[in-house]
């Protein structure tokens, strides 16, 4: 309709239209290039939200048909914009209009370029990391694994504003607001099995294999800070004045299901998602037991919040060691990741914490991809392994749980994966790793945490002996 009309005029255009136009009305048929020379914007690519920018990368915790920056604000107009990401996204954020920046917000760049010399400074220290990390926030639509990471260390303070990128000629505040800062959530510890303390006294619950979720009171997020996108019929299921840590689960080994799902802005299949609570925050003061008891106030058979889409985590006393391995069993036999300790009387602490431990009979951990080797047989003419590179910087491949479609359209050099293994071998690379997912939440790769006694050639203690 459009496609003869160079870009200024493009915009003066949809300036005659009313506001109250449904945004379905404009039609693009043309590739005429857009205004910023910075991205290779074509119309018919802005009709459906598409801008090569890194401010509209950045913003990937929406889903790609519900981002904007600048350079679709002036190739489409404000008008369309604002109606258009108000029918792809009705619950998200209001965009603020491009002409609403305030001046004393754009005047903040000079304190950002002022603390680049520090940044820059600290980059040989963490050159290893950040490769990866700038890579997770331009391709952040390609979300998660699980909620914790694998490095069994106290969380460090540089993770907990992964969502903060430096300004660039190309940023724009004009979309809408993608991340917030991570919430600060509390980790697990690995309990190894043989050797772990005793855990009698200790409640146990199942190890949820879905994605970890913070709710503030109004909006889901991730652990780095990235919004999730149920439907407003969900989120009004939660109460609106307290904090809730929990997952968004829709089964046991539906791991890339619920990914699937939770990426998908008014996804029908959200119905198959619940939320599985099994902490609040803030109540955090008060121990562990009390909050579990206020949860069920909450989501309860006869709570004020009963709802079936919000569980509240089932837990039970750990009557020993042999009991926890019995449950361990059980919950895998059902096709279960494992177990999780949580210590009685304990508080919530938002940092990795002792208090709280993970028990699994396998570990996982996270590594980039760093390219594709071509498959064989019947993986002919599609990928057959991933090339991956480990956090201690070893290389091995991954050739083990991609299903068909993931071998056609593999994750893209520089993505992060969540992989799974039992055991490494002499060189320190894992024996027989399996593809879990692209690590949603994870900006960098993360080693497993072996304890030295399960590595190969370690010496048995004299315990042991």
């Amino acid at each position: 309709m459009f496609s003869s009309f160079p870009c200024c005029r493009l915009s003066s255009l949809h300036a005659q239209f009313s506001l109250d136009l449904d945004v379905q009305c404009y039609e693009f048929d043309g590739s005429t290039p857009s205004v910023c020379a910075g991205a290779n914007t074509t119309a018919s690519a802005a009709q459906d939200g598409d801008c090569a920018s890194q401010a509209w990368r950045n913003q990937g915790g929406f889903p790609v048909n519900a981002r904007t920056c600048k350079h679709l604000k002036e190739l489409l107009g404000d008008a369309y914009e604002i109606a258009r990401l108000k029918l792809k996204n009705p619950d998200g954020p209001a965009p603020t209009s491009s002409k609403a920046k305030s001046k004393p917000a754009s005047k903040s760049k000079p304190a950002s370029k002022t603390a680049k010399p520090a940044s820059k400074a600290s980059k040989p220290a963490s050159k290893g990391a950040r490769t990866p990390s700038k890579r997770k926030r331009d391709d952040d639509e390609d979300e998660d694994e699980e909620d914790e990471d694998e490095d069994g260390q106290p969380a460090k303070k540089t993770r907990t504003q992964p969502a903060r990128k430096k300004k660039s000629d190309d940023d724009d505040d004009s979309g809408p607001t993608a991340y917030k800062a991570a919430p600060e959530l509390l980790l697990a510890n690995k309990w190894d099995i043989e050797k772990g303390p005793d855990p009698t006294g200790w409640l146990i619950s199942e190890k949820l294999d879905g994605v970890r979720t913070y709710y503030d009171g109004k909006q889901m997020y991730s652990r780095l800070g990235n919004p999730f996108t149920p439907p407003k019929w969900f989120l009004d299921k939660l109460p609106k004045d307290v904090t809730l840590d929990g997952e968004l689960f829709s089964g046991r080994g539906k791991f890339q299901d619920t990914i699937s799902i939770v990426k998908t802005m008014n996804s029908p299949h959200w119905r198959d998602i619940t939320f599985q609570v099994f902490d609040i925050p803030s109540k955090g003061n008060e121990p562990f037991e009390k909050r579990i008891k206020h949860l069920e106030r909450l989501f309860g058979e006869k709570g004020t919040h009963a709802s079936d889409k919000v569980e509240v985590v089932e837990h039970i006393a750990a009557k020993s060691r042999e009991h926890v391995l019995e449950e361990l069993k059980k919950v895998e036999t059902l096709g279960g990741e494992g177990l999780m300790l949580r210590k009685p009387g304990s508080r919530y602490e938002g940092r990795r914490s002792a208090t709280l431990l993970k028990v699994k009979t396998f570990y996982d951990a996270e590594a980039i991809v760093t390219g594709h080797n071509e498959g064989h047989g019947r993986n002919v003419g599609v990928c057959g392994a991933l090339l991956c590179k480990m956090e201690s910087g070893k290389a091995f491949k991954v050739g083990s749980g991609l299903n068909d479609k993931q071998r056609k359209n593999p994750p893209k050099v520089g993505t992060i994966i969540t992989y799974r293994f039992q055991e490494l071998t002499r060189d320190g690379v894992p024996r027989f790793p399996t593809f879990v997912g692209e690590a949603v939440d994870k900006d960098e790769p993360k080693d497993a945490e072996v304890p030295e006694h399960r590595k190969p050639g370690a010496k048995p203690d004299a315990d042991d002996e």
